[in-house]
């Protein structure tokens, strides 16, 4: 079921309840890297929560643009497409969690907050201690001492109770005009077809607007024209799937549309700097997934 009026009340209103706890997937880190950035993905077995410990990014969540800064926490609810690029000028450190099995009352499976909120919990009087939780976690997921995954279990069933709080005592909704909503379509439809081989005019024909038009509305509400988000859709699930799966280079190119897997690995170094080899190897140096039991 999708979030209704009243359980989205119903949550607001009420005592947070977990049905089923939280379970930490994997613990991460964000740092040392002015020009950091990782294309639209999402996450449909999890969710993810980031909590900013300094700097500034943009982050576009649920066809959203959004500007988060130091003590913001963003949370990615299962399903969600979001991208997240750091400042070079402010560049983003953040601590991050994947967590499964997690299940509120009121609330979607694998839902850590309401689907139709701004994702974006702005810096609070909980931010600090949040940021405490959320680097305990790091820790302890690398360490993975005796106990560990108690603990964290713990920790971020204290932080979703704390996001819960904030959100309980300021509730922001968004509103988008009617270009936004043309731009959203736009993002939906490139959300669907990105794997095909699909061109601005097929866009246009689907949608029944002027191609340039097209372009202009959708870059001026995503900051991005709608070619390199096409592009920049496809190298974001590329780096997904080279960090989640075992895939091969040549198979992931695949089932992104480019049968060439030597032209997928020259636009993939040209958008992100790396070979997607490289690309999977500096990503788990700071990733620790929790130990299957």
């Amino acid at each position: 079921m999708e979030n209704t009026t009243k359980e989205m009340e119903l949550y607001l209103q009420q005592p947070l309840t977990f049905i089923t706890p939280p379970v930490l997937a994997y613990a991460g880190q964000v740092r040392g890297n002015p020009n950091w950035n990782f294309p639209s993905h999402k996450h449909d077995d999890l969710s993810e929560m980031i909590y900013i410990r300094s700097g500034e990014g943009t982050f576009l969540i649920n066809n959203q643009l959004y500007t988060a800064n130091e003590g913001d926490i963003l949370i990615y609810n299962s399903g969600v497409i979001h991208e997240e690029h750091s400042n070079p000028m402010n560049p983003l450190e953040t601590f991050f969690c994947g967590i499964t099995n997690v299940a509120i009352k009121h609330l979607d499976k694998l839902c850590i907050t309401p689907l139709d909120i701004e994702p974006v919990i702005r810096k609070n009087k909980y931010s600090d201690l949040i940021g405490t939780y959320f680097s305990t976690i790091f820790e302890e997921s690398s360490l993975q001492d005796t106990n560990y995954q108690t603990l964290c279990k713990g920790l971020l069933m204290s932080s979703i109770a704390l996001i819960h709080r904030a959100i309980q005592s300021k509730h922001v909704k968004n509103e988008s005009t009617e270009t936004n909503q043309l731009a959203i379509r736009i993002k939906e439809f490139i959300d669907k077809n990105y794997k095909t081989n699909i061109k601005l005019e097929d866009i246009a024909d689907e949608l029944f607007i002027n191609k340039y038009y097209l372009s202009h509305v959708f870059k001026e509400h995503m900051q991005i024209s709608p070619i390199n988000y096409l592009i920049n859709r496809r190298i974001g699930e590329a780096k997904n799937m080279l960090v989640s799966t075992e895939l091969k280079v040549g198979e992931i190119a695949k089932i992104l549309g480019y049968e060439n897997p030597n032209y997928f690995s020259l636009l993939f170094k040209k958008t992100t700097g790396e070979t997607p080899r490289q690309f999977k190897e500096n990503h788990k140096k700071n990733l620790y997934y929790n130990k299957k039991t």
